[in-house]
């Protein structure tokens, strides 16, 4: 075993190629070689960098043992999602294990955000409630709870939508799609714009709130699935930016996500998210896909009301964590 006595951080190295596979089976778990191979194929199908591993090791033996992982996926937007090893009675004591899954982490976040380019903004994470290893370990790093967030899904065609009442809104207010992103495009101030007042007293994870540019909140928006201006609309109130919808197609997935719904808040509590979603669903119909899904703060409870009543079953939980860089 490692000496018990060095800092952990002492231990932590950037995984190697020869070591990639080690790393990938902690990651996977208890599926041994083969699942850590499938991680391996599967990071390289979709472009994931396993460099971006970082691994406390025991080096008293013959030949090297991974003991914990930690894993940095960089995406759109300037994030990176953050992924850790689990627990193994051969890898020392629970604290041991939690301190060099907090090395792992610390040295992963601080590459991605100092070195690596561009750099990363905000590391994310997101544990299962009962993954109090992986809590314990990312709030010691620095992480902070977002909010337990509550994953969704509808079949489609679904539950009965009724009306979908496009081109119908309240006096003033306007939906219309939005169609120019480009830095200079007029859509993409007034989308930013709309998100910006939506944000406001918002009961959706608030303490995002100013952790991050609303242009690399967009884009990470907009990096989700096959972004289509067909599925992403604006609402303007009096000709003010006061909302949106943003709908996206993940044909690996078959299905549809729900990015986001928000409104600002001289707009809500009228029925118009019922509406501005019946149609968005409706729009979806003739996508191949077979059900929409979505994630809400189990805290917004006006949001899971909605959702529920529309035919959205909860598929299951994780616990939102992010750490600024």
């Amino acid at each position: 075993m490692p000496d018990p006595t060095a800092p952990a951080e002492a231990r932590v190295e950037r995984i190697g190629p020869h070591l990639e596979l080690a790393a990938a089976q902690r990651l996977t778990g208890t599926g041994g070689a083969r699942a850590g191979r499938r991680l391996l194929s599967a990071a390289a199908m979709h472009g994931l960098d396993v460099s971006l591993m970082w691994g406390a090791m025991d080096r008293t033996g013959r030949t090297p043992r991974v003991r914990q992982v930690c894993l940095a996926v960089p995406g759109a937007g300037r994030t990176a999602m953050v992924m850790l090893s689990g627990p193994d009675p051969s890898c020392g004591t629970p604290a041991e294990q939690r301190a060099d899954r907090v090395a792992c982490t610390n040295l992963a976040c601080r590459y991605v955000g100092r070195e690596r380019t561009p750099p990363v903004k905000l590391a994310q994470a997101l544990p299962e409630p009962a993954e109090n290893w992986a809590i314990e370990a990312l709030d010691a790093a620095g992480f902070v709870h977002v909010g337990e967030l509550e994953y969704l899904r509808r079949p489609l065609p679904g539950p009965s939508l009724g009306r979908a009442p496009a081109g119908d809104w309240p006096p003033g207010v306007e939906v219309r799609n939005v169609r120019d992103l480009t830095e200079a495009g007029p859509d993409r101030a007034a989308l930013i714009e709309a998100m910006e007042r939506s944000y406001i007293d918002t009961l959706d994870c608030p303490e995002l709130c100013g952790l991050r540019e609303t242009q690399d909140v967009l884009e990470s928006h907009r990096a989700t699935g096959q972004w289509s201006p067909d599925l992403w609309w604006v609402v303007v109130r009096d000709g003010q930016p006061a909302g949106c919808l943003l709908l996206t197609h993940c044909p690996e997935q078959s299905s549809v996500e729900l990015v986001y719904l928000g409104l600002s808040p001289e707009l809500r509590g009228k029925g118009l998210a019922r509406r501005l979603l019946s149609m968005g669903l409706s729009r979806v119909l003739a996508l191949t896909a077979s059900h929409v899904s979505c994630a809400v703060d189990t805290r917004n409870v006006p949001a899971l009301h909605l959702y529920r009543s529309l035919g959205f079953v909860r598929v299951t939980s994780r616990i939102g964590m992010v750490r600024p860089l």
